[in-house]
Protein backbone atom coordinates (compact mmCIF):
# COMPACT_ATOMS: atom_id res chain seq x y z
CA UNK A 1 0.00 0.00 0.00
CA UNK A 2 1.22 3.47 -0.95
CA UNK A 3 2.64 5.55 2.26
CA UNK A 4 1.28 9.03 2.89
CA UNK A 5 4.32 11.58 2.70
CA UNK A 6 3.96 13.55 6.45
CA UNK A 7 3.82 17.56 5.81
CA UNK A 8 6.57 19.38 7.13
CA UNK A 9 5.51 19.90 11.41
CA UNK A 10 6.70 23.07 11.48
CA UNK A 11 2.96 24.11 9.49
CA UNK A 12 0.66 25.42 12.08
CA UNK A 13 -3.23 26.12 11.15
CA UNK A 14 -4.12 29.24 13.20
CA UNK A 15 -7.48 29.68 13.10
CA UNK A 16 -10.96 29.11 10.87
CA UNK A 17 -11.39 31.64 8.16
CA UNK A 18 -14.55 32.48 6.11
CA UNK A 19 -11.76 34.53 3.81
CA UNK A 20 -11.67 32.87 0.23
CA UNK A 21 -8.23 31.09 -0.51
CA UNK A 22 -6.92 29.57 -3.19
CA UNK A 23 -7.50 25.63 -3.97
CA UNK A 24 -5.17 23.21 -1.43
CA UNK A 25 -5.44 25.93 1.65
CA UNK A 26 -6.35 24.54 4.85
CA UNK A 27 -8.79 25.65 7.79
CA UNK A 28 -8.20 24.90 10.95
CA UNK A 29 -9.50 26.20 14.60
CA UNK A 30 -7.03 28.43 16.79
CA UNK A 31 -3.53 26.87 17.67
CA UNK A 32 -4.13 23.29 16.57
CA UNK A 33 -1.25 21.75 14.90
CA UNK A 34 -1.88 19.95 11.69
CA UNK A 35 0.28 17.27 10.23
CA UNK A 36 -0.63 15.83 6.13
CA UNK A 37 -0.27 12.53 5.55
CA UNK A 38 -1.59 13.37 1.86
CA UNK A 39 1.01 12.79 -0.64
CA UNK A 40 2.33 16.27 -3.08
CA UNK A 41 3.25 19.42 -2.10
CA UNK A 42 3.08 20.92 0.65
CA UNK A 43 -0.14 23.02 1.59
CA UNK A 44 -0.33 26.22 2.87
CA UNK A 45 -1.81 27.53 5.68
CA UNK A 46 -5.11 29.31 5.49
CA UNK A 47 -4.43 32.62 7.52
CA UNK A 48 -6.53 33.26 10.16
CA UNK A 49 -9.67 35.78 9.28
CA UNK A 50 -10.60 35.96 13.25
CA UNK A 51 -9.65 35.01 16.21
CA UNK A 52 -11.10 32.36 18.19
CA UNK A 53 -13.21 31.33 15.45
CA UNK A 54 -15.02 34.35 15.12
CA UNK A 55 -16.85 35.62 11.91
CA UNK A 56 -14.85 38.73 10.38
CA UNK A 57 -16.44 42.10 10.19
CA UNK A 58 -19.41 42.88 8.97
CA UNK A 59 -22.54 44.75 8.88
CA UNK A 60 -22.74 46.96 12.77
CA UNK A 61 -25.74 44.89 14.49
CA UNK A 62 -27.98 46.39 16.98
CA UNK A 63 -26.48 44.80 19.89
CA UNK A 64 -23.34 46.90 18.54
CA UNK A 65 -25.03 50.34 18.13
CA UNK A 66 -26.32 49.92 21.76
CA UNK A 67 -22.83 49.44 22.70
CA UNK A 68 -21.57 52.14 21.14
CA UNK A 69 -24.33 54.68 22.04
CA UNK A 70 -24.57 53.47 25.76
CA UNK A 71 -20.69 54.41 25.57
CA UNK A 72 -21.14 57.07 24.23
CA UNK A 73 -22.99 58.25 27.15
CA UNK A 74 -20.80 57.93 29.55
CA UNK A 75 -19.34 61.39 29.90
CA UNK A 76 -15.72 61.69 31.53
CA UNK A 77 -15.43 63.03 35.08
CA UNK A 78 -13.09 65.98 33.06
CA UNK A 79 -15.99 66.93 31.29
CA UNK A 80 -18.42 67.22 33.60
CA UNK A 81 -16.25 69.67 35.88
CA UNK A 82 -15.52 71.65 33.11
CA UNK A 83 -18.91 72.30 32.04
CA UNK A 84 -20.49 73.18 35.40
CA UNK A 85 -16.71 74.77 36.76
CA UNK A 86 -16.87 77.59 33.50
CA UNK A 87 -20.51 78.91 34.25
CA UNK A 88 -20.35 78.75 38.02
CA UNK A 89 -17.18 80.98 37.59
CA UNK A 90 -18.12 83.19 35.12
CA UNK A 91 -21.33 84.18 36.91
CA UNK A 92 -19.54 84.60 39.75
CA UNK A 93 -17.52 86.59 38.31
CA UNK A 94 -19.91 88.68 36.72
CA UNK A 95 -21.88 88.94 39.86
CA UNK A 96 -18.47 90.59 41.44
CA UNK A 97 -18.02 92.72 38.52
CA UNK A 98 -21.57 94.50 38.49
CA UNK A 99 -20.87 95.67 42.38
CA UNK A 100 -17.58 96.70 41.76
CA UNK A 101 -18.15 98.47 38.46
CA UNK A 102 -21.57 100.50 38.12
CA UNK A 103 -21.40 100.65 34.61
CA UNK A 104 -21.64 96.57 33.72
CA UNK A 105 -25.09 96.74 35.38
CA UNK A 106 -27.54 95.57 33.08
CA UNK A 107 -31.35 96.99 33.29
CA UNK A 108 -33.19 97.72 30.19
CA UNK A 109 -37.07 99.35 30.39
CA UNK A 110 -38.21 97.18 27.29
CA UNK A 111 -41.87 96.07 27.55
CA UNK A 112 -42.24 94.62 24.47
CA UNK A 113 -38.85 92.54 25.43
CA UNK A 114 -39.79 91.40 28.54
CA UNK A 115 -42.90 90.03 27.46
CA UNK A 116 -40.81 87.91 24.71
CA UNK A 117 -38.34 87.14 26.89
CA UNK A 118 -41.16 85.42 29.33
CA UNK A 119 -42.85 83.98 26.62
CA UNK A 120 -39.94 82.19 25.68
CA UNK A 121 -38.89 81.14 28.58
CA UNK A 122 -42.34 79.67 29.54
CA UNK A 123 -42.01 77.90 26.18
CA UNK A 124 -39.26 76.43 26.46
CA UNK A 125 -39.41 75.16 30.14
CA UNK A 126 -43.11 73.37 28.88
CA UNK A 127 -41.01 71.77 26.02
CA UNK A 128 -38.58 70.65 28.07
CA UNK A 129 -41.23 69.55 30.96
CA UNK A 130 -42.90 67.31 27.93
CA UNK A 131 -40.10 65.68 27.21
CA UNK A 132 -38.54 64.88 30.17
CA UNK A 133 -42.13 64.02 31.73
CA UNK A 134 -43.05 61.81 29.06
CA UNK A 135 -39.76 60.24 27.70
CA UNK A 136 -37.02 60.14 31.06
CA UNK A 137 -33.79 58.17 30.31
CA UNK A 138 -32.96 55.23 32.04
CA UNK A 139 -31.84 55.05 35.02
CA UNK A 140 -32.77 58.59 35.85
CA UNK A 141 -35.94 58.40 34.97
CA UNK A 142 -37.19 59.30 38.66
CA UNK A 143 -34.66 62.50 38.48
CA UNK A 144 -35.78 63.59 35.10
CA UNK A 145 -39.56 63.63 35.97
CA UNK A 146 -39.04 65.44 39.23
CA UNK A 147 -36.79 68.13 37.12
CA UNK A 148 -39.80 67.92 34.24
CA UNK A 149 -42.27 68.62 36.95
CA UNK A 150 -40.29 71.53 38.21
CA UNK A 151 -40.09 72.86 34.57
CA UNK A 152 -43.57 72.41 34.64
CA UNK A 153 -44.51 74.88 37.61
CA UNK A 154 -42.54 77.07 36.18
CA UNK A 155 -43.85 77.11 32.75
CA UNK A 156 -47.47 77.57 34.03
CA UNK A 157 -46.56 79.96 36.07
CA UNK A 158 -45.48 82.26 33.84
CA UNK A 159 -48.11 82.01 31.86
CA UNK A 160 -50.87 82.24 34.45
CA UNK A 161 -49.11 85.61 36.11
CA UNK A 162 -47.18 86.85 33.70
CA UNK A 163 -50.39 86.70 30.95
CA UNK A 164 -53.69 84.88 31.90
CA UNK A 165 -53.58 86.74 34.94
CA UNK A 166 -53.00 90.43 34.17
CA UNK A 167 -55.47 90.08 31.37
CA UNK A 168 -58.35 88.43 33.40
CA UNK A 169 -57.76 90.12 36.81
CA UNK A 170 -56.02 93.20 36.01
CA UNK A 171 -52.16 94.42 36.66
CA UNK A 172 -51.45 93.27 40.19
CA UNK A 173 -49.42 95.68 42.82
CA UNK A 174 -45.85 95.60 42.77
CA UNK A 175 -46.13 93.26 46.37
CA UNK A 176 -48.19 90.71 44.84
CA UNK A 177 -46.20 90.15 41.75
CA UNK A 178 -43.26 90.12 43.83
CA UNK A 179 -44.86 87.12 46.12
CA UNK A 180 -46.63 85.56 42.72
CA UNK A 181 -42.79 85.11 41.34
CA UNK A 182 -41.75 84.33 44.58
CA UNK A 183 -44.29 81.19 45.02
CA UNK A 184 -43.13 79.63 41.46
CA UNK A 185 -39.57 79.88 42.14
CA UNK A 186 -40.58 78.50 45.57
CA UNK A 187 -42.15 75.18 44.16
CA UNK A 188 -39.61 75.05 40.87
CA UNK A 189 -36.77 75.00 43.47
CA UNK A 190 -38.25 72.73 45.82
CA UNK A 191 -38.87 70.08 43.06
CA UNK A 192 -35.45 70.53 41.66
CA UNK A 193 -33.71 70.13 44.69
CA UNK A 194 -36.33 66.62 45.82
CA UNK A 195 -35.20 65.45 42.06
CA UNK A 196 -31.71 65.77 42.54
CA UNK A 197 -30.67 66.11 45.85
CA UNK A 198 -30.91 62.77 47.40
CA UNK A 199 -29.04 59.49 47.14
CA UNK A 200 -32.37 57.78 45.95
CA UNK A 201 -34.74 59.85 44.60
CA UNK A 202 -38.35 58.91 46.23
CA UNK A 203 -40.64 57.11 42.98
CA UNK A 204 -42.15 59.36 41.00
CA UNK A 205 -45.88 58.77 39.80
CA UNK A 206 -48.43 60.79 37.83
CA UNK A 207 -50.62 61.01 41.09
CA UNK A 208 -48.00 62.59 42.97
CA UNK A 209 -47.53 65.25 40.05
CA UNK A 210 -51.25 65.74 40.07
CA UNK A 211 -50.68 66.57 44.22
CA UNK A 212 -48.13 68.51 43.19
CA UNK A 213 -49.69 70.79 40.77
CA UNK A 214 -52.49 71.34 43.09
CA UNK A 215 -50.75 72.12 45.92
CA UNK A 216 -48.88 75.02 43.46
CA UNK A 217 -52.68 76.24 42.31
CA UNK A 218 -53.80 76.55 45.72
CA UNK A 219 -50.94 78.22 46.78
CA UNK A 220 -50.84 80.32 44.08
CA UNK A 221 -54.72 81.05 44.58
CA UNK A 222 -53.79 82.34 48.20
CA UNK A 223 -50.89 84.27 47.56
CA UNK A 224 -52.73 86.32 44.43
CA UNK A 225 -55.79 86.83 46.95
CA UNK A 226 -54.24 86.82 50.32
CA UNK A 227 -50.45 88.98 49.25
CA UNK A 228 -52.26 92.35 50.77
CA UNK A 229 -52.00 90.88 54.25
CA UNK A 230 -48.44 89.24 53.49
CA UNK A 231 -45.32 91.54 54.96
CA UNK A 232 -43.79 94.00 52.34
CA UNK A 233 -41.09 92.58 50.13
CA UNK A 234 -40.02 96.21 48.34
CA UNK A 235 -40.08 98.93 50.97
CA UNK A 236 -40.51 101.63 47.98
CA UNK A 237 -41.88 101.52 44.98
CA UNK A 238 -40.93 99.67 41.76
CA UNK A 239 -38.30 101.83 39.96
CA UNK A 240 -39.45 102.74 36.94
CA UNK A 241 -36.63 103.23 34.63
CA UNK A 242 -33.30 101.55 34.45
CA UNK A 243 -31.20 103.87 36.12
CA UNK A 244 -33.41 103.46 39.36
CA UNK A 245 -33.15 100.05 39.12
CA UNK A 246 -29.31 99.92 38.40
CA UNK A 247 -28.56 101.64 41.87
CA UNK A 248 -31.36 99.74 43.43
CA UNK A 249 -29.10 96.33 44.74
CA UNK A 250 -29.13 96.12 48.66
CA UNK A 251 -31.46 98.64 48.68
CA UNK A 252 -35.21 99.11 48.81
CA UNK A 253 -35.70 95.43 49.79
CA UNK A 254 -37.16 94.06 52.92
CA UNK A 255 -35.62 91.29 55.26
CA UNK A 256 -38.73 89.02 54.62
CA UNK A 257 -37.47 89.15 50.76
CA UNK A 258 -33.96 88.26 51.72
CA UNK A 259 -34.94 85.54 53.58
CA UNK A 260 -36.79 83.71 51.08
CA UNK A 261 -34.68 84.95 48.47
CA UNK A 262 -32.05 83.30 50.53
CA UNK A 263 -34.11 79.86 50.52
CA UNK A 264 -34.76 80.12 46.59
CA UNK A 265 -30.64 80.08 46.30
CA UNK A 266 -29.89 77.59 48.88
CA UNK A 267 -32.65 75.45 47.18
CA UNK A 268 -31.22 75.92 44.04
CA UNK A 269 -27.67 75.65 45.00
CA UNK A 270 -28.54 72.05 46.49
CA UNK A 271 -30.15 71.01 43.23
CA UNK A 272 -27.38 72.11 41.23
CA UNK A 273 -24.87 70.20 43.31
CA UNK A 274 -26.80 67.23 43.24
CA UNK A 275 -27.10 67.93 39.13
CA UNK A 276 -23.08 67.75 39.43
CA UNK A 277 -23.13 64.25 41.11
CA UNK A 278 -25.48 62.38 39.35
CA UNK A 279 -23.92 63.97 36.27
CA UNK A 280 -20.42 62.70 37.49
CA UNK A 281 -21.68 59.14 38.44
CA UNK A 282 -23.51 59.39 34.91
CA UNK A 283 -26.74 58.75 36.09
CA UNK A 284 -28.28 61.66 34.76
CA UNK A 285 -27.69 63.50 31.38
CA UNK A 286 -24.54 65.96 30.88
CA UNK A 287 -26.53 68.94 30.05
CA UNK A 288 -28.73 68.86 33.11
CA UNK A 289 -25.37 69.66 35.40
CA UNK A 290 -24.51 73.12 34.07
CA UNK A 291 -28.21 74.26 33.37
CA UNK A 292 -28.53 73.84 37.27
CA UNK A 293 -25.69 76.14 37.66
CA UNK A 294 -27.43 78.60 35.08
CA UNK A 295 -30.13 78.07 37.19
CA UNK A 296 -28.62 79.46 40.66
CA UNK A 297 -27.12 82.46 38.78
CA UNK A 298 -30.61 83.44 37.67
CA UNK A 299 -31.69 83.16 41.02
CA UNK A 300 -29.05 85.12 42.30
CA UNK A 301 -28.93 88.00 40.43
CA UNK A 302 -33.01 88.05 40.40
CA UNK A 303 -32.75 88.56 44.36
CA UNK A 304 -30.21 91.54 43.70
CA UNK A 305 -32.24 92.87 40.67
CA UNK A 306 -35.61 91.65 40.86
CA UNK A 307 -38.13 92.89 38.47
CA UNK A 308 -40.92 90.36 38.99
CA UNK A 309 -43.04 90.57 36.70
CA UNK A 310 -42.44 94.26 35.23
CA UNK A 311 -41.16 96.37 32.36
CA UNK A 312 -37.84 96.24 32.84
CA UNK A 313 -35.30 93.45 31.57
CA UNK A 314 -32.45 92.32 34.10
CA UNK A 315 -29.48 90.01 34.54
CA UNK A 316 -31.79 87.86 36.18
CA UNK A 317 -34.02 87.41 33.20
CA UNK A 318 -31.32 86.92 31.08
CA UNK A 319 -30.45 84.47 32.98
CA UNK A 320 -33.25 82.68 33.31
CA UNK A 321 -33.87 82.74 29.32
CA UNK A 322 -29.89 81.03 29.13
CA UNK A 323 -31.28 78.63 31.65
CA UNK A 324 -34.23 77.79 29.17
CA UNK A 325 -32.25 77.95 26.61
CA UNK A 326 -30.45 75.08 28.20
CA UNK A 327 -33.48 73.00 28.82
CA UNK A 328 -34.49 73.34 25.12
CA UNK A 329 -30.84 71.87 23.81
CA UNK A 330 -31.41 68.72 26.49
CA UNK A 331 -34.61 68.44 25.37
CA UNK A 332 -33.23 68.16 21.52
CA UNK A 333 -30.56 65.92 23.11
CA UNK A 334 -33.20 63.25 24.96
CA UNK A 335 -35.47 63.33 22.06
CA UNK A 336 -32.48 62.80 19.54
CA UNK A 337 -31.78 59.72 22.44
CA UNK A 338 -35.22 58.60 22.22
CA UNK A 339 -34.89 58.53 18.11
CA UNK A 340 -31.64 56.61 18.41
CA UNK A 341 -33.26 53.84 20.66
CA UNK A 342 -36.32 53.41 18.37
CA UNK A 343 -34.11 53.00 15.80
CA UNK A 344 -32.07 50.33 18.00
CA UNK A 345 -35.54 48.74 18.56
CA UNK A 346 -36.42 48.66 15.00
CA UNK A 347 -32.80 46.86 14.04
CA UNK A 348 -33.43 44.23 16.74
CA UNK A 349 -36.70 43.90 15.75
CA UNK A 350 -35.48 43.42 12.63
CA UNK A 351 -32.63 40.97 13.86
CA UNK A 352 -35.14 39.09 15.11
CA UNK A 353 -37.43 38.80 12.52
CA UNK A 354 -34.86 37.61 10.18
CA UNK A 355 -33.53 35.33 13.07
CA UNK A 356 -37.23 33.63 12.90
CA UNK A 357 -37.16 33.49 9.15
CA UNK A 358 -34.07 31.82 8.87
CA UNK A 359 -34.82 29.29 11.85
CA UNK A 360 -38.12 28.76 9.96
CA UNK A 361 -35.83 28.03 6.68
CA UNK A 362 -33.73 25.79 8.33
CA UNK A 363 -36.61 23.86 10.18
CA UNK A 364 -37.92 23.12 6.51
CA UNK A 365 -34.99 22.54 5.47
CA UNK A 366 -34.05 19.84 7.98
CA UNK A 367 -37.66 18.65 7.75
CA UNK A 368 -37.16 17.80 4.02
CA UNK A 369 -33.52 16.71 4.57
CA UNK A 370 -34.79 14.23 6.84
CA UNK A 371 -37.73 12.80 4.91
CA UNK A 372 -34.88 12.34 1.82
CA UNK A 373 -32.75 10.34 3.58
CA UNK A 374 -35.95 8.03 5.42
CA UNK A 375 -36.59 7.70 1.48
CA UNK A 376 -34.03 5.81 0.65
CA UNK A 377 -33.16 3.12 3.33
CA UNK A 378 -37.25 2.77 3.60
CA UNK A 379 -37.31 2.02 -0.43
CA UNK A 380 -34.58 -0.78 0.11
CA UNK A 381 -35.81 -2.25 3.05
CA UNK A 382 -39.00 -3.03 1.46
CA UNK A 383 -37.53 -4.21 -2.35
CA UNK A 384 -35.53 -6.03 0.21
CA UNK A 385 -38.46 -7.97 2.14
CA UNK A 386 -40.21 -8.13 -1.30
CA UNK A 387 -37.29 -10.50 -2.97
CA UNK A 388 -36.97 -12.19 0.52
CA UNK A 389 -40.77 -13.29 0.25
CA UNK A 390 -39.07 -15.57 -2.47
CA UNK A 391 -39.13 -18.73 -0.78
CA UNK A 392 -37.12 -20.40 -4.21
CA UNK A 393 -34.32 -17.40 -3.28
CA UNK A 394 -30.73 -19.27 -3.03
CA UNK A 395 -30.00 -18.86 0.65
CA UNK A 396 -26.73 -17.55 0.00
CA UNK A 397 -28.83 -14.25 -2.17
CA UNK A 398 -31.03 -14.42 1.30
CA UNK A 399 -28.47 -13.93 3.32
CA UNK A 400 -27.26 -11.11 1.21
CA UNK A 401 -30.47 -9.63 1.31
CA UNK A 402 -30.67 -9.74 5.30
CA UNK A 403 -27.37 -7.96 5.40
CA UNK A 404 -28.41 -5.21 3.16
CA UNK A 405 -31.65 -4.74 5.59
CA UNK A 406 -28.89 -4.35 8.58
CA UNK A 407 -27.39 -2.28 7.07
CA UNK A 408 -30.25 0.21 5.85
CA UNK A 409 -31.58 -0.35 9.33
CA UNK A 410 -28.04 1.16 10.68
CA UNK A 411 -28.32 3.82 8.46
CA UNK A 412 -31.28 4.91 9.96
CA UNK A 413 -30.01 4.39 13.18
CA UNK A 414 -27.54 6.46 12.40
CA UNK A 415 -29.59 9.10 11.21
CA UNK A 416 -31.94 9.41 14.17
CA UNK A 417 -28.73 9.49 16.41
CA UNK A 418 -27.67 12.56 14.66
CA UNK A 419 -30.86 13.87 15.38
CA UNK A 420 -31.17 12.94 18.90
CA UNK A 421 -27.31 14.76 18.79
CA UNK A 422 -28.64 17.71 17.92
CA UNK A 423 -31.29 17.92 20.46
CA UNK A 424 -28.88 17.04 23.18
CA UNK A 425 -26.67 19.66 21.98
CA UNK A 426 -29.06 22.41 21.86
CA UNK A 427 -29.97 22.14 25.12
CA UNK A 428 -28.76 24.74 27.58
CA UNK A 429 -27.56 22.26 29.71
CA UNK A 430 -25.26 20.42 27.28
CA UNK A 431 -21.73 19.70 28.66
CA UNK A 432 -18.87 17.24 28.44
CA UNK A 433 -17.66 15.33 31.45
CA UNK A 434 -14.10 15.16 31.43
CA UNK A 435 -11.91 12.36 32.57
CA UNK A 436 -8.75 10.91 32.63
CA UNK A 437 -9.28 8.11 29.20
CA UNK A 438 -7.14 5.76 27.76
CA UNK A 439 -5.68 6.74 24.52
CA UNK A 440 -5.16 3.35 23.25
CA UNK A 441 -9.25 2.36 24.43
CA UNK A 442 -10.30 5.24 22.18
CA UNK A 443 -8.52 4.22 18.98
CA UNK A 444 -9.70 0.72 19.91
CA UNK A 445 -12.89 1.63 19.83
CA UNK A 446 -13.00 3.96 16.82
CA UNK A 447 -11.27 1.18 14.94
CA UNK A 448 -13.72 -1.18 15.51
CA UNK A 449 -16.11 1.21 13.88
CA UNK A 450 -13.73 1.83 11.18
CA UNK A 451 -14.17 -1.80 10.27
CA UNK A 452 -17.35 -2.08 9.88
CA UNK A 453 -17.66 1.23 7.78
CA UNK A 454 -18.69 -0.04 3.87
CA UNK A 455 -17.26 0.61 1.00
CA UNK A 456 -13.56 -2.12 1.57
CA UNK A 457 -11.48 1.13 2.59
CA UNK A 458 -8.40 -0.59 4.39
CA UNK A 459 -8.02 1.07 7.79
CA UNK A 460 -4.05 1.53 9.22
CA UNK A 461 -4.16 2.64 12.46
CA UNK A 462 -0.80 4.62 14.15
CA UNK A 463 -1.27 4.41 18.23
CA UNK A 464 1.99 6.78 20.36
CA UNK A 465 1.83 3.71 22.33
CA UNK A 466 0.21 4.06 25.97
CA UNK A 467 -1.05 7.68 26.59
CA UNK A 468 -4.00 9.12 28.34
CA UNK A 469 -5.89 12.26 27.40
CA UNK A 470 -8.50 14.02 29.46
CA UNK A 471 -11.89 13.91 27.97
CA UNK A 472 -15.66 13.13 27.52
CA UNK A 473 -15.07 9.04 25.84
CA UNK A 474 -18.64 8.59 24.81
CA UNK A 475 -18.50 12.46 22.89
CA UNK A 476 -14.87 12.04 21.66
CA UNK A 477 -15.60 8.78 20.31
CA UNK A 478 -18.81 9.80 18.33
CA UNK A 479 -16.23 12.53 16.91
CA UNK A 480 -14.02 9.74 15.27
CA UNK A 481 -17.09 7.80 14.10
CA UNK A 482 -18.30 10.78 12.43
CA UNK A 483 -14.79 11.49 11.18
CA UNK A 484 -14.33 7.69 9.90
CA UNK A 485 -17.87 7.94 8.51
CA UNK A 486 -17.25 11.19 5.99
CA UNK A 487 -13.60 9.47 5.30
CA UNK A 488 -15.17 6.13 3.83
CA UNK A 489 -18.41 8.12 2.26
CA UNK A 490 -16.19 10.66 0.34
CA UNK A 491 -13.99 8.15 -1.14
CA UNK A 492 -14.10 5.62 -3.85
CA UNK A 493 -14.28 2.33 -2.98
CA UNK A 494 -11.35 0.70 -1.56
CA UNK A 495 -8.97 3.62 -1.46
CA UNK A 496 -7.26 3.73 2.19
CA UNK A 497 -8.20 5.84 5.19
CA UNK A 498 -5.62 6.21 7.73
CA UNK A 499 -6.26 6.71 11.72
CA UNK A 500 -3.33 8.21 13.68
CA UNK A 501 -2.24 9.42 17.01
CA UNK A 502 1.21 11.37 18.28
CA UNK A 503 2.21 13.20 20.64
CA UNK A 504 2.85 16.86 20.66
CA UNK A 505 4.02 18.94 23.41
CA UNK A 506 1.41 17.56 26.25
CA UNK A 507 -1.36 17.14 24.21
CA UNK A 508 -2.34 14.64 21.72
CA UNK A 509 -3.31 15.19 18.09
CA UNK A 510 -5.70 12.57 16.40
CA UNK A 511 -6.26 12.60 12.90
CA UNK A 512 -7.90 10.73 10.32
CA UNK A 513 -7.03 11.18 6.48
CA UNK A 514 -8.93 9.84 3.79
CA UNK A 515 -7.96 10.04 -0.40
CA UNK A 516 -11.17 11.03 -1.46
CA UNK A 517 -12.45 13.54 -3.49
CA UNK A 518 -11.10 16.95 -1.49
CA UNK A 519 -13.16 19.43 -0.41
CA UNK A 520 -13.45 22.84 -2.56
CA UNK A 521 -12.09 25.65 -0.89
CA UNK A 522 -15.32 27.73 -1.25
CA UNK A 523 -17.01 24.81 0.48
CA UNK A 524 -14.41 24.66 3.93
CA UNK A 525 -16.92 27.24 5.59
CA UNK A 526 -19.96 25.21 4.88
CA UNK A 527 -19.13 21.98 5.99
CA UNK A 528 -18.55 22.95 9.98
CA UNK A 529 -22.36 24.52 10.13
CA UNK A 530 -25.33 22.92 11.20
CA UNK A 531 -27.07 21.14 8.17
CA UNK A 532 -24.23 22.63 5.99
CA UNK A 533 -22.75 20.31 3.16
CA UNK A 534 -20.18 20.91 0.20
CA UNK A 535 -22.06 21.14 -3.61
CA UNK A 536 -19.62 18.21 -4.52
CA UNK A 537 -21.59 15.87 -2.13
CA UNK A 538 -25.25 16.99 -2.81
CA UNK A 539 -24.52 16.76 -6.67
CA UNK A 540 -23.57 13.38 -5.94
CA UNK A 541 -26.35 12.34 -3.81
CA UNK A 542 -24.00 11.28 -0.61
CA UNK A 543 -26.18 10.45 2.15
CA UNK A 544 -26.23 12.17 5.11
CA UNK A 545 -28.23 15.64 6.59
CA UNK A 546 -25.10 17.89 7.35
CA UNK A 547 -24.85 17.91 10.95
CA UNK A 548 -21.73 15.89 11.76
CA UNK A 549 -19.02 18.03 11.29
CA UNK A 550 -20.70 20.66 13.05
CA UNK A 551 -21.38 18.13 16.23
CA UNK A 552 -17.74 17.18 16.03
CA UNK A 553 -17.01 20.98 16.09
CA UNK A 554 -18.94 21.66 18.99
CA UNK A 555 -17.70 18.77 21.01
CA UNK A 556 -14.45 19.85 20.64
CA UNK A 557 -14.92 23.49 21.67
CA UNK A 558 -16.18 21.91 24.71
CA UNK A 559 -12.93 20.07 25.29
CA UNK A 560 -11.25 23.43 25.11
CA UNK A 561 -9.65 22.07 21.30
CA UNK A 562 -11.14 22.70 17.63
CA UNK A 563 -11.13 20.40 14.14
CA UNK A 564 -8.46 21.30 12.01
CA UNK A 565 -8.80 19.88 7.98
CA UNK A 566 -6.31 20.03 5.26
CA UNK A 567 -7.54 19.26 1.82
CA UNK A 568 -6.61 19.43 -1.49
CA UNK A 569 -9.59 18.47 -4.47
CA UNK A 570 -8.64 15.26 -5.51
CA UNK A 571 -6.06 14.09 -3.38
CA UNK A 572 -7.67 13.84 -0.01
CA UNK A 573 -8.23 15.59 2.82
CA UNK A 574 -7.02 15.45 7.10
CA UNK A 575 -8.92 16.13 9.91
CA UNK A 576 -7.76 16.62 12.93
CA UNK A 577 -7.66 17.50 16.46
CA UNK A 578 -5.73 17.74 19.54
CA UNK A 579 -6.29 16.33 23.34
CA UNK A 580 -4.52 17.55 26.44
CA UNK A 581 -2.08 14.79 27.60
CA UNK A 582 -2.94 13.63 31.14
CA UNK A 583 0.66 12.84 32.32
Amino acid sequence: MRRWTPMPPSLRLVGTSRARTAPGRQQAGTGLAAESHIPGPPIAPRSAGSPAGLPDDGPVTAAAAQDTWESGRAPSRTLVLVLTILPAVAILVWTIAIFVLQHLQFAVMAPEWAVRVGGASAAARLFAALVLLLFPAEPASARLRWVGSALLVLGIGVLVFGYLGPVLLGTPDPNTAMYQSLAVWLASDALFAFGLLPARPPAFTWRRLALVVSAFSLLATVVTLDADDFPLLRLGVLPNSPAALAQEPLHGLSTWHWVLSAILVVLAAAAALGAVRNALQGTVPLWLAPSMIIWVGAELHNSLWTSASGPIVTTGDLLRLAFAVAMVFGGVVELRRIATERTLLLATQREQADLLTELAIMKSDFTAMVAHELVTPLAAIRALAGILDDDSLPRDLRTRMVGGIEAQILALQSLAGDVQAIARLERTDFAVQLRPVSLTALLAEAEAFGRTLTGDHPLTVYRPGEAWVRADPERICQVLRNLLDNAAKYSLVGTPIELSAAREGGRVRIAVADRGQGIDDEDLPRIFEKFGRGRASMAHGTPGIGVGLYLSRRILRAHGSDIAVQTAPGVGSVFSFQLREVP
